[in-house]
C-alpha cells in the first residue's frame, strides 16, 4: 500500500494502529485538501480581479463632468458663456458641455485645418445617447455642407440655414430650419486659425421643443462627435482645384480661409457626461 503524500503524515496511514495515530493522520490529510483549497481559490480569484481590470480600463473612454449654467446663452460661435474649467480634447477637437434644468450647451474647437475642412463641405455630426452607452440614438448634423463636388461657402459666420434632427423615432432625418429650431439653437464661425462650433438643445420634449436628447439634469449620457472622411473628386488633386480662369490653365491652390488640404481621415469621439445640478 502507498504511503500518504501528505508531508504531515507519519507514513503509517492505512496501516493497522492506534485510534490516536488514525486521528492525526485524518487530520493531517485535511489540512493538506484545505491548503492545497485555498491556493486554488487565491488563483481563481487573482485571476477574476485581473479580467475585472482589464475590462474596466478597456471600456472606460472620456469622462465628463457638465458644468451648471448660470447664464443667458446665446449659440453664437463666440464662446463668450464659457468658463476655462469645462474643456477637454482629443482626436484633434476641444469641447465642453454645460447644462441647466432645461437645455443642454455644447461648444467645439476643431484644431485640425483638414477637420475644419471636412466639417464645412460634410458637416460635424453630434450623437447623444440618454443611456450612456455611446449609441448612435439622436443625433443632429450641422452644417449640412455640400459634398465634396459642391462645397459650402467658406465664409462661415452665424447661423446657417437648416440642421438635421435624427431620431428613433423618426424613419429618417428631419431638416429643420435654424430659425425656427424650437428650442434648438446652433451656429458655426470659422477663419484660418479656427473653426467654433456651438449647440443648445432641450433635455426633455415638450410641445414647445419637441428636438430633444432625452434626459434630465444629473443623469449620465453619452455624446459623441462624428466627421466623415473626406472623398477626393476623380481626377483632382487634393491640394488644387480647378482655376476660375481661362480654359485649360493650370490649377490654382484652393484659397478657403479655412486652410488646409488633403483627403482628411474619419474622426469619432465618444464621451461619458454627468450633467450637472443647480448650484447649491
Amino acid at each position: 500500500m502507498k504511503s500518504c503524500s501528505s508531508k504531515s503524515c507519519d507514513g503509517t496511514c492505512g496501516r493497522a494502529k492506534p485510534l490516536e495515530s488514525n486521528t492525526r493522520c485524518l487530520k493531517a490529510h485535511t489540512r493538506f485538501i484545505q491548503e492545497n483549497m485555498m491556493k486554488t481559490l487565491s488563483h481563481f480569484v487573482k485571476a477574476g480581479i485581473f479580467l475585472i481590470l482589464i475590462l474596466i480600463l478597456g471600456c472606460s473612454g472620456l469622462q465628463m463632468q457638465s458644468v451648471w449654467n448660470q447664464k443667458e446663452f446665446k449659440p453664437d460661435a463666440v464662446l463668450t458663456e464659457w468658463p476655462d474649467t469645462v474643456w477637454n480634447e482629443k482626436d484633434g477637437l476641444r469641447f465642453g458641455v454645460m447644462n441647466d434644468g432645461e437645455y443642454l450647451y455644447l461648444a467645439v474647437t476643431a484644431l485640425k485645418p483638414e477637420q475644419r475642412r471636412q466639417i464645412l463641405m460634410r458637416g460635424l455630426m453630434v450623437w447623444f445617447d440618454p443611456l450612456a452607452r455611446e449609441k448612435k440614438s439622436i443625433g443632429i448634423r450641422y452644417p449640412l455642407g455640400g459634398g465634396p463636388r459642391r462645397p459650402m461657402d467658406a465664409e462661415v459666420g452665424g447661423a446657417l440655414a437648416e440642421f438635421e434632427f435624427i431620431s428613433p423615432l423618426e424613419e429618417g432625418p428631419q431638416r429643420v430650419p435654424v430659425m425656427a429650431g424650437k428650442g434648438v439653437g446652433v451656429s458655426i464661425r470659422g477663419n484660418q486659425e479656427s473653426l467654433v462650433y456651438e449647440l443648445r438643445v432641450p433635455l426633455r420634449p415638450t410641445s414647445e421643443h419637441p428636438y430633444s436628447i432625452e434626459s434630465t439634469a444629473g443623469s449620465k449620457i453619452s455624446i459623441g462627435f462624428e466627421i466623415s472622411a473626406m472623398e477626393r473628386v476623380a481626377g483632382q488633386s487634393a491640394s488644387t482645384r480647378p482655376s476660375g480662369g481661362r480654359r485649360g490653365g493650370p490649377p490654382t491652390s484652393d484659397p478657403s480661409p479655412i486652410g488646409g488640404g488633403g483627403r482628411g481621415e474619419a474622426t469619432n469621439v465618444w464621451a461619458t457626461v454627468t450633467l450637472a445640478t443647480p448650484v447649491q
